[in-house]
């Protein structure tokens, strides 16, 4: 069988690291955005709870933040539990690769020129 699970999206939020006995989990949300059907005037994002263990978790805390374009593989887990008396469940990714896919979303920020009298902005056409 295989359970393997590939998505690229925006970290939501900075990720946050636990430590669990001689264990250390990192815990962070991908969001991303469903493709627009046509038709559609806005796009669906689906949210992703992902959790990674030990390495892969100081490597994600150190270098990656809230904003960041990632790539990541890893496997779906369903977790079911009782709450209050009722059955419920939740999903999460637990990661085993993280990858860097672009630079942070920005908002609402200028371009640099940097100097350079030719520099145009992201909205002027290539050619």
């Amino acid at each position: 069988m295989l359970n393997k699970f590939l998505v690229a999206g925006r970290m939501t939020a900075d990720p946050e690291i636990q430590t669990k006995g001689e264990s250390r989990l990192c815990k962070f949300t991908i969001a991303c955005d469903r493709p627009k059907r046509k038709g559609d005037e806005t796009a669906e994002t689906d949210f992703f709870p992902c959790t990674a263990w030990n390495r892969n978790a100081d490597v994600i805390v150190d270098w990656f933040g809230k904003g960041d374009m990632v790539t990541l593989v890893g496997s779906v887990h369903n977790n079911r539990y009782e709450k209050d008396g009722q059955k419920r469940s939740s999903i999460e990714v637990k990661v085993e690769e993280i990858h860097f896919s672009g630079g942070k979303k920005r908002e609402n920020t200028a371009p640099t020129d940097n100097g350079n009298p030719y520099a145009g902005t992201e909205d002027d056409p290539l050619f």
